[in-house]
C-alpha cells in the first residue's frame, strides 16, 4: 500500500472513531489533524470537504458489513447462529462505549447531505434484508421461532441492538448491551 492510501486509511478511520464518538458533526478536519499529525490540506487533499470523507466513511463501513455477513454466510449453518454473530458485530463499538457509525450518523441525519443518507438508508436497508432472510430461513428449518414477519422482527432486532448500545454508551455499562442481546436471541428460540 502506497503512503497516499495509507495517509486516506489513517484519516478514514481517525474520522471514524471520532464520528462513533462525538457524531459527525462534532468534529472538524482539525481534530483529525491533530489526531493523525498531519496537516487539514492533506485531508483535504484526500476528502475536499466533509461531506466528501463522510460518504467514504459510509461506503467503507456498508463494504465491511457486506463482507461480514459474507463470511457469516460462508462459515455459518444453523440460522441462530448467523443471527449470534450478528449480535457479536454490534458488541464491537459497545467495548469502547462507542456505538455504531451508522447510529451516530442517524443522530445527525438533518444536516447530512443527500448522497449520505441515501448511502445510511442503503445500509440499513441491506442490513434489514440480511437479517429477515436469516430469520425466514431460520423459520423454516426449524431453527427459529417468532410471531409476525420475518420484516417486522428485523427491525425490532436492529432497533433493540442500536438502543443497547446507546444505554450502554449511557451508563458506561456494557453488560446492559449484553442483557438486550441475550433477550434479542432468546425471542428466537
Amino acid at each position: 500500500m502506497n503512503n497516499n492510501k495509507n495517509t486516506a486509511k489513517l484519516i478514514l478511520d481517525t474520522a471514524q472513531e471520532l464520528v462513533q464518538e462525538f457524531g459527525f458533526n462534532g468534529f472538524s478536519y482539525a481534530h483529525i489533524a491533530e489526531r493523525v499529525g498531519i496537516r487539514t490540506a492533506s485531508i483535504h487533499y484526500h476528502f475536499p470537504n466533509k461531506e466528501d470523507l463522510g460518504e467514504a466513511l459510509i461506503t467503507r463501513y456498508h463494504s465491511e458489513f457486506v463482507a461480514a455477513i459474507a463470511q457469516i454466510d460462508a462459515e455459518t449453518q444453523n440460522n441462530l447462529e448467523k443471527i449470534r454473530k450478528y449480535v457479536m458485530i454490534f458488541s464491537i463499538p459497545v467495548n469502547t462505549y462507542c456505538t455504531c457509525l451508522s447510529v451516530m450518523f442517524s443522530s445527525d441525519l438533518a444536516t447530512l447531505s443527500e448522497k449520505i443518507r441515501e448511502k445510511l438508508s442503503a445500509f440499513f436497508t441491506a442490513n434489514l434484508a440480511w437479517v429477515a432472510k436469516v430469520l425466514e430461513q431460520g423459520r423454516s428449518e426449524g431453527h427459529l421461532r417468532f410471531e409476525g414477519n420475518a420484516e417486522e422482527q428485523a427491525h425490532r432486532i436492529l432497533a433493540s441492538l442500536q438502543g443497547a448500545q446507546l444505554l450502554a454508551r449511557t451508563f458506561k455499562d456494557a453488560s446492559r448491551f449484553n442483557m438486550i442481546a441475550e433477550s434479542v436471541i432468546s425471542a428466537l428460540i
